[in-house]
């Protein structure tokens, strides 16, 4: 297997691969509650404006995962905080996320300050990034100082300080950043480490794609789950940025739809999404069309609750209609919310909303958006089935940031009603 230091930049900094997904000590929170709360001077460019409606559902999913006790909740409040921030720096609203910062509670206020010092930095915004950096550093160095620490969670800072340092061209700061990484920490799947250190592909010279596919493509299979979740992340995004290879591109596009079909589900038909939509998008219906086709084929060979089903399912429906079936895009979304009815028992209450949700944005993806306000209004009920506020602030959170992301506006019924939850969660968690 090629060295940590071989993957994560064209800086030579590590194949980083993913973090467990833990919780933090009272000793830890106090040490990173400690750290200094200074803010950067304003960044160089200014970001997109969000529309009012959806600065409020940030600010209502944010609000509402405040509401979480910190104790004993404090591994809840922070992980669904995260589901707002990651958002505002999804939509680029890196300054709507620093604001959010000095209200979560624990070491993942230092991926914040990382994950902004890279926005700004990537803006030529150097003197607001490296101010960020130092308070990132701060995050993990009250985390190294903490008996009951856990190493991963300093690690994952680390990795966004490299990207950051990256950014700014810095490649010896970067190496240094993440020299003392773990091994250890690196074997579970994280959307997140995967995203961030596969940013290198982003600056990664052409005529080294071929050399990347290789390395990658020869440890694949033997490598642990959470390396494959790297490695499909990296070759779809090889697969983006490349896409005038036609060699590479096939060779990338016939690992998911063949050779990898012992990868886990969920991350192989997360990759042949991706790649339909970037064939689509490069205006190659055509080849969009047959990885739809293998997307159905593995989707429906495999045995599913219904509660993971119907996600895949309503991802099936979008990408349907993207390549242009819309008849059976339209009869695919009928009959899953058919089948939501028929199943809907068997499901545990607090996945419902879970499940439903994604079938309310394929609605609107489709085209009908009557249907999609009212699924919609379905699963924010479905979340409101469990008596504690824990399940009912995470649907809401979800539920908020989905719609905010793919910018779709509630109605006004929905928003109220969205606020009347927000409002009405208490005791007991």
């Amino acid at each position: 297997m090629l060295t940590t230091l071989h993957w994560l930049s064209p800086l030579l900094l590590g194949s980083l691969v993913g973090l467990c997904c833990c919780g933090r000590s009272e000793q830890a929170q106090a040490a990173v509650a400690a750290q200094p709360q200074s803010s950067p001077a304003a960044p160089a460019a200014e970001s997109p404006k969000l529309a009012a409606w959806q600065r409020e559902l940030l600010e209502l999913a944010f609000r509402s995962a405040c509401k979480f006790p910190m104790e004993p909740h404090h591994k809840n409040r922070s992980r669904a905080q995260m589901v707002a921030v990651e958002a505002c720096f999804q939509l680029g609203q890196p300054e709507l996320a620093l604001g959010f910062a000095n209200d979560v509670r624990d070491w993942r206020r230092g991926g914040i300050y990382a994950d902004y010092a890279f926005c700004v930095g990537k803006r030529g915004d150097a003197d607001g990034a490296r101010r960020l950096i130092a308070l990132a550093e701060g995050v993990a160095a009250g985390e190294r100082a903490s008996a009951s620490s856990q190493e991963w969670r300093r690690d994952l800072i680390a990795i966004k300080v490299a990207r950051a340092w990256s950014a700014l061209g810095e490649r010896d700061k970067a190496a240094a950043a993440v020299a003392a990484v773990e091994e250890t920490s690196l074997q579970a799947v994280d959307a997140d480490v995967a995203a961030t250190a596969a940013e290198r592909i982003s600056l990664l010279p052409p005529e080294q794609a071929g050399a990347e596919f290789a390395a990658i493509d020869s440890a694949f299979l033997t490598q642990s789950l959470g390396q494959q979740g790297l490695s499909v992340e990296l070759l779809v995004r090889l697969h983006e940025r490349f896409f005038a290879d036609a060699v590479l591109r096939a060779a990338i596009e016939r690992r998911f739809t063949e050779l990898f079909d012992k990868l886990m589900p969920n991350l192989r038909l997360g990759a042949l999404a991706r790649l339909a939509r970037t064939n689509v998008h490069n205006g190659d219906l055509a080849r969009g069309k047959e990885l739809v086709k293998s997307f159905r084929s593995i989707m429906e060979a495999h045995r599913w609750r219904t509660e993971d089903r119907l996600p895949q399912l309503a991802e099936l429906i979008e990408l349907t209609f993207l390549v242009g079936d819309a008849d059976r895009a339209r009869a695919d979304a009928k009959a899953a919310l058919a089948e939501w009815h028929t199943q809907r028992e068997g499901v545990v209450d607090i996945f419902r909303a879970e499940a439903l949700r994604p079938l309310a944005l394929a609605f609107y993806a489709i085209g009908d958006a009557p249907q999609g306000a009212l699924v919609l209004e379905l699963a924010i009920e479905e979340g409101q089935e469990n008596p504690n506020s824990r399940p009912r602030c995470d649907d809401l959170v979800d539920t908020a940031v989905a719609l905010c992301v793919r910018g779709i506006e509630p109605s006004a019924k929905a928003m109220q009603r969205l606020r009347e939850i927000s409002g009405a969660l208490g005791e007991p968690w």
